[in-house]
């Protein structure tokens, strides 16, 4: 009965690692699209300024 206890352990901590990786992946990059979107906006203000 342990046997199937400690698997379930084992694969319940496996998703929750996974869980967690996957959401500092995301917020990882949702970071870097933000930076993407304020050098863009910054490009148009200046754009806009010369003409």
């Amino acid at each position: 009965m342990f046997e199937n206890l400690t698997l379930v352990i084992v694969l319940i901590t496996v998703l929750w690692v996974g869980a967690y990786a996957y959401y500092l992946y995301t917020s990882r990059q949702q970071k870097n699209i933000a930076d993407e979107v304020e050098q863009l906006q910054k490009k148009l203000d200046e754009a806009e300024k010369r003409q």
